[in-house]
């Protein structure tokens, strides 16, 4: 086994884990952007204008930078593994966060003055719907977890 090439200390560790993953969250979100937005995004974040042949050549550069990231924390004992969480958990963060928003625009005044009452009410069913939708994909995320079991809504 060879000696760190200098040691570091918590604080420097930590620095530098941080660095490193905020680092691979930029390329995960530069992959994201060559792959284009999500089939049907309401609200694309950008627009294609980079060719395929030339998206690959950008695609096969970051694979690189990642096992060079890996590879120094590696060397210097830095740990990677401590801030994992399960997927199904962040999947389940941001549907409640979803159903908070969708709660807080429920509550709004919708109309303008003076204008029907049932303006108002068709955006509340409106959101209700959004809101039923929301808990349905959290009941599939729920039964993804029980593998014995079939996910509602699923194909069979």
């Amino acid at each position: 086994m060879t000696p760190d090439p200098f040691p570091l200390d918590e604080c420097q560790e930590r620095w530098l884990s941080v660095t490193c993953e905020y680092l691979d969250r930029l390329l995960e979100d530069i992959e994201k952007v060559l792959d284009g937005p999500p089939e049907g995004s309401a609200f694309p974040r950008t627009f294609p204008d980079i060719p395929e042949d030339r998206r690959v050549l950008i695609r096969e550069a970051i694979p690189p930078i990642r096992n060079r990231l890996v590879q120094v924390l590696d060397d210097l004992g830095v740990r990677r593994d401590h801030k994992a969480i399960p997927a199904s958990r962040a999947i389940r963060a941001n549907l409640a966060m979803i159903d908070i928003t969708l709660e807080e625009l429920k509550r709004k005044e919708w109309g303008s003055p003076g204008s029907p009452a049932a303006d108002g009410e068709e955006m509340k069913k409106i959101i209700d719907g959004l809101r039923e939708m929301i808990s349905a994909l959290g009941t599939r995320v729920d039964a993804a977890m029980d593998s014995d079991g079939p996910i509602p809504g699923g194909k069979t």
